[in-house]
């Protein structure tokens, strides 16, 4: 039987996306959300070339060093599908939405040189993601930025031992 530990809870951040679901944002979307993985596209990001410029003018600013640590630090997302009654000025609109979840945390043993993922998630999700929508979009009254205030993260991992030696947790070893 594979062994597992338990790490947490620790502090985590969770912030949601909401957009309308229409067919034509799905490009932008996958753009978007892969650009988070990509430091060259973070680069270009104007919010981004704006804070270098100003992070230039700070003793001890190591550029490379946050750019890295804005790609590490969006480890993965999720995609959900809601649907929903919303009222508008001119009444009630039923509505098909697309939530984009994100949760950050401090990975156990992965940060080096005080690098802190959930310092710089409020940046990555709301400027990396939810601002480009709102601007790369530009047709939506609203797009929603939700912050879920304090969660904590358990996480209940595998043993290196038991990934490394391959241990199928499907078969029972204790027949």
């Amino acid at each position: 039987m594979a062994d597992y530990r338990l790490e947490g809870p620790k502090p985590a951040r969770m912030y949601e996306v909401i957009l309308p679901k229409k067919i034509g944002y799905f490009g932008k979307i996958q753009e978007v959300l892969e650009d988070l993985f990509d430091e060259r596209a973070i680069r270009k990001i104007p919010f981004v070339r704006q804070s270098i410029a100003r992070g230039r003018k700070e003793a001890g600013f190591d550029e490379d060093r946050w750019i890295k640590t804005l790609c590490k630090a969006s480890r993965g997302y999720s995609i959900y599908e809601m649907d929903g009654r919303f009222l508008s000025a001119s009444g009630p609109i039923d509505e098909r939405v697309i939530v984009i979840r994100f949760i950050f945390h401090n990975p156990s043993g992965e940060t080096n040189g005080g690098t802190d993922f959930l310092g710089v998630s409020l940046e990555v999700v709301n400027h990396l993601v939810a601002r480009r929508f709102a601007q790369e979009l530009g047709v939506e009254e609203e797009i929603w930025f939700v912050e879920y205030s304090h969660p904590q993260l358990s996480i209940w991992r595998r043993s290196s031992a038991d990934a490394d030696a391959g241990a199928d947790p499907s078969r029972d070893e204790t027949a």
